[in-house]
């Protein structure tokens, strides 16, 4: 596309501007081509000086050698010659790879070793940072050649402050002896400060073609990413491809034999362990085929892609296996929680009504009581068969309790989440479900019992074990039967309880129909009221508690 575009520029520019316009581009792009051209001669002259100076470096050192007479000096001497046959070696491979000017690292001999899985997991690594230093070579060889140019500065410019302190002290009267040793001194700095310098200066000039041949920041990556995706994007699809194909295909296998034979025969052992194996081999067999994908087109950096992911979820697994034991004991429906049993999960009672990846829990009681979760939050929990009478929740919607606070209301709506009531007089109490059934509500729409104690004077002891008792009696059963209907009592009953310190007192019980469970308040007020107008009728007295003062 780029070349097409470029020739269309060509060609209309050629028609709008005549052939000299072609032949004034011609000289500056030869002008260009001659100026890069003398630039690498000048780098390449001054690495060859470097290169030159070095040898004679090695042949003095060499030379001294061959003369030296004692063990020490030859040591040191063996030393400085290794030294410099090293730096000697690498500005020859640097003078070779700049006027080549191509990768020479294909044509290095490597040694074959002995097998090391560290080496063997470095070999599937390899590809992944080969690319990665392929995306950042330009930065890297440019920031390197920065680097080298400032060390080289650095070193000529010490080897200079070397120089000028040594003719200073050659300026200066001496003997001859240490005036010929400072001047084979000078020779030796000053050749270092002219090696500094040239390396500097090739350096630097490999530094400007670097700078002016790269690319901004914005081109390379969009080259990059070009560059990716048209050499690997149709593998990774390939590869996606072909674990769609096998992981759907045996997932749709795995639900056809469900949806013909395991809804027929019912969840057994059998059909849970087909269905797990077929998750486990869809997932595998997906992999596999990616890898195999990777493997036939030679797509090795996608592939150590994929063999690290696998090798930190394999570590992962290690880590955590007994969890995932009891986790594929759940799924078979062999371990501590069951289906159909009772499981008590964030303080309420659920059933659970299906165990398999998914846990489906429900509590038939709830608005909205149907909870779905991974199965892995069952895990460390235990169910039990669930008793034949044992209620699932202690309320319905609609019914009257009191808790044990003392907060009495009707039970607007109860959610897994929130039980709301409403009071009389229109006020709601919001609790959360854990908290609603901590705080022990009664219901007393199934039926409650209003009790209460009585008490009248001594002086009415004659009566107060035969008449009074039953006076007391018709008195509530009259009145609670014109408040409430003579159906709602279920059993009214008054008994002489007690002698008291100061009064003789009674124990009235009243059982109640759960229909009457809105006017449980106004019940025993009621009932109060009616106690005290039979007093007031039967002329009894009520006695207060007496105050016994006691002289010390």
């Amino acid at each position: 596309m780029k070349k097409a575009l470029y020739l269309f520029l060509v060609v209309f520019a050629i028609s709008a501007q005549g052939q000299p316009a072609v032949e004034q581009a011609a000289p500056e792009a030869d002008m260009r081509a001659r100026s890069k051209v003398e630039t690498s001669i000048l780098s390449l002259e001054s690495l060859y000086k470097s290169i030159q100076s070095k040898q004679g470096e090695i042949a003095g050192v060499q030379r001294e050698l061959q003369s030296a007479k004692d063990e020490v000096t030859r040591g040191e001497l063996i030393r400085q010659l290794t030294g410099l046959k090293e730096e000697y070696a690498s500005l020859n491979q640097q003078f070779a790879d700049f006027a080549v000017a191509v990768d020479t690292g294909v044509f290095s001999q490597e040694v074959e070793a002995g097998f090391n899985w560290q080496d063997e997991l470095g070999a599937v690594v390899q590809p992944i940072i080969a690319e990665l230093k392929s995306a950042t070579t330009e930065s890297r060889i440019i920031n390197e050649l920065r680097t080298a140019s400032e060390e080289q500065g650095e070193r000529a410019s010490i080897a200079d402050e070397a120089v000028a302190n040594l003719e200073q002290l050659l300026a200066s009267e001496s003997t001859p002896e240490l005036e010929e040793r400072l001047r084979q001194e000078l020779g030796v700095w000053t050749q270092r400060r002219d090696d500094a310098r040239d390396q500097r200066i090739a350096l630097e000039l490999q530094l400007e073609n670097r700078l002016a041949e790269r690319k901004s920041m914005l081109d390379a990556t969009t080259g990059y990413a070009k560059t990716f995706f048209q050499t690997r994007g149709l593998n990774l699809l390939l590869g996606i491809g072909s674990f769609c194909i096998v992981f759907f295909g045996l997932r749709f296998a795995g639900a056809t034999y469900r949806k013909l034979y395991a809804s027929r025969r019912g969840e057994s052992f059998t059909s849970r362990l087909a269905s797990l194996l077929m998750h486990f081999f869809s997932v595998l067999g997906g992999l596999v085929a990616a890898l195999m994908v990777f493997n036939i087109v030679g797509d090795w950096f996608l592939m150590g892609i994929m063999i690290i992911f696998l090798l930190g979820i394999a570590w992962a697994g290690m880590k955590t296996l007994p969890q995932h034991i009891e986790t594929v004991n759940l799924m078979l429906n062999v371990g501590p929680v069951k289906e159909g049993e009772r499981i008590v999960f964030d303080g309420i009672p659920w059933r659970v009504d299906k165990l398999s990846f998914g846990v489906r829990l429900v509590n038939p009681m709830l608005d909205g009581g149907v909870q779905t979760m991974p199965i892995r939050k069952l895990v460390g929990l235990h169910s039990r068969p669930s008793g034949e009478h044992e209620e699932w929740f202690p309320t319905r919607h609609g019914d009257w309790v009191e808790l044990g606070d003392g907060t009495f209301g009707r039970v607007s709506y109860q959610s897994p989440g929130s039980v709301q009531l409403t009071e009389l007089g229109g006020s709601q109490v919001m609790l959360p479900t854990s908290d609603y059934l901590a705080a022990s509500p009664r219901n007393l729409s199934t039926g409650f019992r209003v009790s209460t104690r009585f008490g009248i004077d001594y002086r009415h002891q004659a009566d107060s074990t035969s008449s009074i008792p039953t006076i007391m009696q018709k008195k509530l059963e009259a009145g609670l039967s014109e408040m409430l209907g003579a159906e709602n009592i279920r059993h009214l009953q008054v008994e002489f309880s007690e002698a008291g310190d100061s009064s003789l007192d009674y124990s009235i019980l009243v059982d109640l129909d759960g229909a009457s469970a809105a006017k449980y308040m106004a019940i025993r007020r009621k009932v109060s009221r009616l106690l005290v107008d039979a007093c007031n009728e039967q002329g009894w007295e009520i006695p207060f508690p007496h105050v016994t003062v006691h002289r010390l």
